[in-house]
């Protein structure tokens, strides 16, 4: 099936709401740019006009971050992973459409969202995203021992040729990852996106020093135009050039990469405050914040979705909103879509030993990794 069809009908359903709220954006956008520019001026008036100094006796403070000043250069790493999936209301009997894994023995993961536009024709996109990474982790699992770095681009190339080998039918956007030694590979081919943050002391006015999470890395989408991203399918549609980025991490960084899902609806500065919030409390008592992935990852999801569901609501922007807006369609609310996210905490690798009974096994060829959802 031709790109325009499958572009098409992925979009109709923006274009039909972004019409139907043109109307009311229209008539309070005066209003909107009227309290804008009163915020603006506020926040102008009580903003230092000059850099400031750091509060005066910080150095003679406790240094409360261990685990990010313990760093020695050249210990071996490892990707701690939880992840969350939040099917679209609609499409919770089939599992949704987006895909997921994260293996800490290969310290790879990925996501993949199945192109909405296929189920018009009876097909269902999920299997086609899970199958396309199902066959690309197997890739990684036949690479030999597990510290072998795996060229992420044959990875995905060699996962869809298998997958052109079934009648399985569909399109889908990809993203995979893998930590070699300080080094994260990152492959996006789409608008799937990923964020590396990093533990950054904070000294606000008034307040004690803290630690909120600073964004190291930030990937950026891949699309046509507007709500038509850059895909693998099928059909004999060329394939676009996936992005391949490395981005050098040391232990305490944090990986979010998720599906469209959660960023056309949150804003990067809203998974900062969701990260904050779950680790926050373990950054500053020096706890494990390994136990505290799995909420984050789940409440960045249901975040996500929660704005979602307030589709044509004129008092919610969401990075899906901007886009748009951008493009000229005036559309305002959140996105409701399947939510996905998989995040991996740098740590130091502890049990790098081979002989070590706590490190994880290798991967056989035919095993699954630890987090994934290729069978529904």
């Amino acid at each position: 099936m031709a790109m325009q069809a499958l572009v098409s009908a992925r979009q109709a359903p923006a274009v039909r709401r972004s019409l139907a709220s043109g109307a009311r954006f229209l008539s309070t956008r005066a209003a909107i740019a009227r309290r804008g520019a009163s915020v603006r001026t506020t926040v102008a008036l009580q903003a230092p006009r000059h850099r400031v100094a750091p509060p005066t006796g910080f150095a003679r403070r406790r240094c409360f971050s261990d685990f990010i000043n313990d760093f020695e250069e050249g210990a071996r790493l490892r990707l701690a992973f939880a992840a969350a999936c939040l099917p679209h209301p609609d499409k919770v009997a089939k599992g949704g459409e987006d895909a997921y894994f994260a293996s800490t023995a290969r310290r790879a993961f990925a996501v993949a969202d199945g192109v909405g536009g296929w189920a018009e024709n009876g097909v269902d996109p999920g299997e086609f995203s899970r199958q396309l990474l199902r066959f690309s982790h197997e890739v990684f699992a036949e690479s030999g021992d597990a510290s072998t770095t795996v060229d992420l681009r044959k990875a995905l190339h060699e996962g869809m040729r298998r997958l052109r080998g079934t009648s399985t039918q569909g399109g889908t956007t990809a993203l995979l990852g893998q930590l070699t030694d300080n080094s994260l590979c990152i492959l996006n081919l789409g608008d799937s996106g990923v964020m590396v943050l990093r533990p950054a002391l904070r000294t606000p006015p008034g307040a004690g020093p803290l630690l909120f999470p600073r964004v190291v890395f930030r990937s950026s989408d891949q699309t046509h135009y507007f709500n038509c991203p850059y895909q693998l399918g099928s059909s004999a549609v060329p394939t676009e050039e996936p992005d391949i980025i490395r981005v050098l991490v040391r232990p305490g960084d944090l990986v979010v990469a998720g599906t469209d899902g959660v960023f056309d609806n949150l804003f990067d500065h809203q998974v900062q405050a969701i990260v904050a919030r779950h680790l926050g409390n373990a950054w500053r008592t020096g706890a494990s914040v390994e136990p505290h992935l799995q909420g984050l990852a789940t409440s960045i999801t249901k975040q996500a979705q929660r704005i979602g569901q307030q589709e044509d609501s004129k008092d919610v922007i969401t990075p899906f909103a901007l886009a748009a807006h951008s493009e000229g369609l005036p559309f305002r609310g959140g996105k409701l879509d399947d939510t996905t996210v998989v995040v991996g905490l740098v740590v130091v690798d502890e049990g790098s030993d081979a002989c070590d009974p706590e490190k994880p096994p290798p991967e056989k060829a035919d095993k699954l990794p630890e987090i994934h959802n290729f069978i529904r």
